[in-house]
C-alpha cells in the first residue's frame, strides 16, 4: 500500500497488475514558493516529471515564462540562489521554510494523491481497519488548527492553502 501522486499512480498501476488505485486521498497539496512579489515570478523550477503541476501553475500564473525541471534536493537551493524566481513543491516541504511566500498552484481543485494498494490486500479485515483509521486521521487533518501542528507552522499560514484531505469508501 502506498500513497503517489496520481501520474505516477498511473505508471504504477500499468507496471503491475496486482496493485490498483483504491481512491483519491488529498487535494490541491502543492503550492508555488517565491521571495517576494508574485507578478514578477517568470521562471519556474519544478521536480522533474511533474507535467500535470506545470500545466496548472501555468494556467494560474500567466506571466510565467519557463519551467526548469530540477531534482527534489536542489529545487529550494535554485529559488534561495536566484536561478529560478519559484518552485512548486508539496505544502509540506513549503511548511519547512515559512520565510516564502507561497500561493496555491491552481484555482480549481485537484488531485495530488491517491492511494495504490494490493489488491488481494483490499479484501482484507486489516485493510477495512485500515481505512476506517485513516479516515479519522483525514478528518482530523481537514482542521487547520490540527494540521498547522502538525506541519510546525502558524495556522495563519494556512489560510490561503486549499490542501484537502479525502475519506475513502469501505471496499
Amino acid at each position: 500500500m502506498a500513497f503517489y501522486c496520481s501520474h505516477i499512480a498511473m505508471h504504477t498501476i500499468e507496471e503491475n497488475e496486482n496493485v490498483m488505485i483504491y481512491g483519491p486521498v488529498i487535494m490541491n497539496a502543492e503550492v508555488l514558493c517565491y521571495k517576494s512579489d508574485l507578478a514578477d515570478v517568470r521562471t519556474v523550477g519544478i521536480s522533474q516529471g511533474r507535467q500535470n503541476e506545470k500545466e496548472q501553475a501555468r494556467e494560474t500564473y500567466p506571466q510565467i515564462e519557463e519551467f526548469q525541471e530540477i531534482t527534489q534536493k536542489g529545487i529550494l537551493y535554485s529559488l534561495e540562489n536566484g536561478q529560478v524566481d519559484g518552485v512548486v513543491q508539496d505544502i509540506s516541504k513549503a511548511a519547512n521554510v515559512p520565510d516564502y511566500l507561497c500561493a496555491p498552484i491552481s484555482e480549481t481543485d485537484y488531485i495530488s494523491y491517491v492511494l495504490v494498494v494490493d489488491k488481494k490486500f483490499v479484501e482484507t479485515e486489516e485493510f477495512g481497519e485500515f481505512i476506517e483509521n485513516y479516515n479519522r486521521a483525514a478528518e482530523s487533518l481537514n482542521d487547520p488548527e490540527i494540521l498547522a501542528g502538525k506541519l510546525g507552522v502558524e495556522e495563519d499560514w494556512l489560510k490561503d492553502k486549499k490542501i484537502r484531505f479525502l475519506t475513502l469508501g469501505q471496499p
